[in-house]
């Protein structure tokens, strides 16, 4: 009889436009078991958004207390205005108990492998999943198609995605990104791959 699998954090990584975040939403809505790990963030709630469901919503002072009190896996700035980050306790409290799913950036992934190297319960259950299109060219057009950033900002991004394309073969599980279905689907082999080789030999 099969023993059952550790519960997992399974981190999917990837340039901006690489649709990681979709994928993420997609695998904790539609996979019984898994769940969002809800990250903090200095920026203020839109609307509709919720405390601790959406983000844990921090004040700069708040933010400034747990980074110095140590209780960030990962943090960083975006676009020099906000910070995000990724609280220990978000992961560590439920991780023993309930699969976890999370995107972040190639940064936030050092950041988290460098905590796991000190706290075995996370490098024992860590799963890295990195996403991204085949060619640049690919990349770019789909940050044009998005329709959210200016040329400049996609030159931008384009240049810190040929850096972060460099450590792709560090992940466990690289997926070639193509179409939503196609990629939802990788994700999910992956997911089921991923849980038998964490799976503990019966008996």
């Amino acid at each position: 009889m099969e023993a059952n699998p550790p519960t997992l954090l399974l981190i999917l990584a990837g340039p901006a436009g690489a649709g990681k975040s979709t994928l993420c939403e997609r695998l904790v809505a539609e996979v019984p078991g898994i769940e969002r790990v809800v990250t903090a963030t200095t920026r203020p709630p839109r609307a509709g958004e919720v405390d601790g469901r959406d983000y844990h919503f921090l004040t700069p002072r708040q933010f400034d207390e747990k980074l110095a009190a140590g209780e960030f896996l990962e943090w960083a700035w975006v676009h020099r205005t906000h910070r995000y980050g990724t609280l220990k306790s978000a992961v560590l409290n439920r991780l023993p108990h309930v699969n976890l799913a999370i995107n972040i950036d190639v940064q936030g992934v050092r950041s988290i492998r460098q905590a796991a190297a000190e706290i075995p319960v996370l490098q024992q259950r860590l799963l890295t999943v990195f996403v991204a299109p085949d060619s640049i060219e690919e990349l770019r057009r789909r940050l044009a198609y998005r329709g959210k950033d200016d040329t400049t900002e996609i030159d931008r991004r384009l240049q810190t995605a040929v850096a972060e394309l460099c450590e792709k073969s560090s992940y466990d599980y690289f997926i070639p990104s193509r179409s939503k279905e196609e990629d939802f689907h990788a994700l999910l082999g992956v997911w089921e791959q991923a849980r038998r080789k964490f799976t503990p030999p019966a008996g």
